[in-house]
């Protein structure tokens, strides 16, 4: 067994070594030699700061997460009663709705 695993080791290094060797960082070239006015320019300008202050509008998100919201949970549920002269308890799942703050 340790034969197996040293050789199946020794085939992994080379393996890695070969890919590596054959795995050479290759030089990308663009498809355009000269770029012109597209969607990334726009991208990389900087907008001015004082033309977004006065485009703004302030809102108050506060009203939406100040009131109570509902999620549904599983919730366990048990039943004890008699079978049988023992007493047995019967326990299942039910999905229930349940209220919580989001603040």
């Amino acid at each position: 067994m340790d034969r197996r695993s040293f050789l199946t080791g020794m085939l992994a290094v080379a393996g890695v070594a070969a890919a590596t060797s054959f795995a050479q960082p290759i030089q990308a070239l663009p498809l355009r030699s000269t770029p012109r006015g597209g969607i990334l320019d726009e991208l990389d300008a900087q907008p001015e700061r004082e033309e977004n202050r006065e485009q703004a509008t302030p809102v108050n998100h506060r009203r939406w997460h100040r009131r109570p919201r509902r999620r549904r949970v599983w919730r366990r549920f048990c039943r004890r009663h008699w079978y049988r002269g023992r007493r047995v308890t019967r326990c299942y799942r039910r999905r229930v709705w349940v209220w919580y703050r989001h603040w």
